[in-house]
């Protein structure tokens, strides 16, 4: 996806009623490893309930009025350990799905937004632990 087509994205997620089992907004860094793993799991399997393609989790826009903020977060840049945390996160998936990590400029905001593939056979496993959403 080019930058123009995740504007595209970015605008149609804001444009929901609210945050969802299926798509999660995110301000900052208000993350760690772990529990982005978590989300990663949680996002796969609501949208496999929700019989949606992908689910969405979006750092950088602020998830009770869908203003876009920017973040600061850089999920490249970020270990856990000695390990790249996509490693990490990939090798602790189970089924592995194939989540994609964009980057782009939302009107001079940074965002970041991970693709995030509905589980298929069986749920979508972060450490041997299938998470899920309710909600937001």
């Amino acid at each position: 996806m080019n930058n123009s087509d995740l504007i595209l994205l970015i605008d149609k997620l804001r444009a929901l009623p609210k945050e969802n089992e299926w798509v999660e907004f995110k301000t900052g860094t208000a993350t760690t490893n772990e529990k982005l793993g978590q989300y990663i799991s949680a996002i796969s399997n609501a949208a496999c309930i929700a019989h949606q393609p992908f689910g969405y989790l979006i750092f950088g826009i602020e998830n009770d009025t869908h203003q876009v903020k920017g973040t600061s977060y850089k999920f490249k840049n970020t270990k856990e350990g000695n390990e790249e945390l996509e490693l990490w996160i990939r090798r602790l998936l189970h089924p592995s799905i194939r989540f994609q990590h964009f980057t782009l400029d939302y009107n001079n905001l940074y965002l970041e937004v991970f693709q995030i593939p509905a589980a298929k056979a069986q749920p979508t496993h972060f450490k041997k632990i299938p998470y899920i959403r309710f909600n937001s």
